[in-house]
C-alpha cells in the first residue's frame, strides 16, 4: 500500500532524515548535496514555508520530497530560484508516478526545470537541459591533461596568476575560510553583477542572506559549506560559496574582485578549487546548468536535467508550456533584443514574487 505523508520540514525525525540520507546515497542520480536532508532543515531554519513528502510503500519510507508550498496548491523547489538541482530523493528505480506523488502529497501542481534525468520522469517533461562537471575521478593530474588537450585557457590562467603574484602580491588560496569580510564581498560583488546584467538582487531577500550564511558555517560527513577564497598579497581577489557531499562539490556562488578583473582571478580561484577538492578526495565538481564561459572551460561533460511538470488543473499545463515554447522560440529570434523585452519584465516579476 501506497501513501504520501506531508509535514512542515522541521517536523522530519533524526532517524527520517537518516533514511533520507540512506536513499540519497544508494541513487546515482542524486550524488549532489542539494538533495541532502541537511540542506532542507538549512532553509526551514529561515523559512516557514518548507514542508516535505514522505513516500510510503507498505509502512516503510522510500521517498522524500522536500518542496516549497506556493499558493494554489504548488510546489516550489525547497531553496526556490537558488536550486540548480531538484526533485524527490528515492531509492534507484522506484516505480511512482510523479503525478500520483504530487496527488496523494495534496498539492495541485509541480513544475521543474532542475530534475534528474530519470527515465521514470521522461514522460512528464517537455524539454532538458544540461548542467557541465568536472570529473576528478582519476585524480587532478588527469583532469588537467584533459584541459591541456582542449586548448590554451590552463597555460593562460597559470601565466596570469603569475602575472597577479608579481604585480599586486603573492597568491595565497584557502579552500575553506570562516572569515567575515570574505563572505560580505561574496554579497556585495554579486550584488554589483547581478545588477549589471538585470538580474534579480537575491541579496535584497533577507532569507537568501541567512540562508547563505547558515551553510558556510555548517560542517558535517555528508553535507557542508564551502568557502573558498584567493588572495593577492592583503588583498582578496576572488570568493566562492558552494556545497558539499564527500564525494561532490557544487559551484553555487563564484565572484571576484572587478579592480582585478585583467588578470582572471575567479578561473585562478576555480583552477585552486579543483586541484584541492581532488586531493580531499572529491570526485566530482558540478557547476549547474548555464552558458557562463567557465563552465565551458573547466567541464569534462555534462548532467541531463529535465524541464517540464505536473499540474492537475485542466488546461494549466499546456498554459505553461506554451509559455516555455514562446520564450524559447524568443532565445532563437532574429528579433530576440526586442522581443525579451516583455518577457524579461513578466520573469523579473515572476522572480520577485518568488522571493516574497
Amino acid at each position: 500500500m501506497r501513501t504520501v505523508q506531508v509535514a512542515p520540514a522541521h517536523h522530519i525525525t533524526a532517524d527520517q532524515q537518516s533514511t533520507w540520507a540512506r536513499l540519497q546515497a544508494s541513487n546515482p542520480y542524486l550524488d549532489s548535496a542539494f538533495y541532502a536532508p541537511d540542506l532542507t532543515q538549512l532553509v526551514a531554519s529561515v523559512r516557514d514555508d518548507v514542508e516535505v513528502a514522505v513516500m510510503m510503500e507498505d509502512g516503510e519510507a522510500v521517498g522524500f520530497f522536500p518542496f516549497l508550498r506556493a499558493p494554489g496548491g504548488r510546489a516550489r523547489p525547497v531553496v526556490g530560484r537558488l536550486t540548480e538541482f531538484h526533485g524527490p530523493i528515492t531509492r534507484p528505480n522506484l516505480d511512482w508516478d510523479l503525478s500520483d506523488m504530487v496527488r496523494r502529497g495534496g498539492l495541485r501542481a509541480w513544475y521543474f526545470d532542475h530534475l534528474p534525468a530519470v527515465p521514470a520522469y521522461v514522460s512528464h517533461s517537455w524539454s532538458s537541459v544540461v548542467s557541465p562537471y568536472a570529473d576528478l575521478r582519476e585524480g587532478f593530474g588527469q583532469y588537467e591533461g584533459a584541459l591541456r588537450q582542449r586548448g590554451g585557457v590552463l597555460s593562460q590562467i597559470r601565466r596570469k596568476e603569475r602575472k597577479l603574484s608579481r604585480e599586486v602580491g603573492p597568491v595565497r588560496f584557502e579552500m575553506h575560510t570562516a572569515d567575515d569580510d570574505a563572505f560580505k564581498n561574496l554579497l556585495a560583488w554579486k550584488t554589483v553583477q547581478y545588477e549589471q546584467i538585470g538580474k534579480l538582487p537575491i541579496f535584497n531577500y533577507p532569507w537568501t542572506v541567512q540562508l547563505l550564511d547558515a551553510i558556510r558555517r555548517y560542517q558535517s560527513d555528508r553535507f557542508a559549506g564551502v568557502m573558498s577564497a584567493l588572495y593577492a598579497g592583503d588583498q582578496l581577489a576572488a570568493v566562492h560559496l558552494g556545497l558539499q557531499t564527500s564525494r561532490t562539490l557544487h559551484i553555487w556562488f563564484p565572484t571576484y574582485n572587478r579592480a582585478l578583473e585583467q588578470y582572471s582571478p575567479g578561473l585562478i580561484l576555480l583552477l585552486h578549487i579543483a586541484e584541492q577538492s581532488a586531493a580531499g578526495g572529491i570526485q566530482r565538481i558540478d557547476f549547474g546548468p548555464g552558458e557562463e564561459r567557465y563552465k565551458q572551460e573547466f567541464k569534462s561533460g555534462d548532467t541531463g536535467l529535465l524541464i517540464g511538470g505536473v499540474d492537475l488543473r485542466v488546461g494549466r499545463m499546456s498554459l505553461r508550456k506554451g509559455w516555455y515554447a514562446i520564450n524559447q522560440w524568443v532565445r532563437r529570434s532574429r528579433y530576440r533584443e526586442y522581443l525579451e523585452i516583455p518577457l524579461n519584465a513578466t520573469r523579473r516579476y515572476r522572480q520577485w514574487l518568488a522571493f516574497r
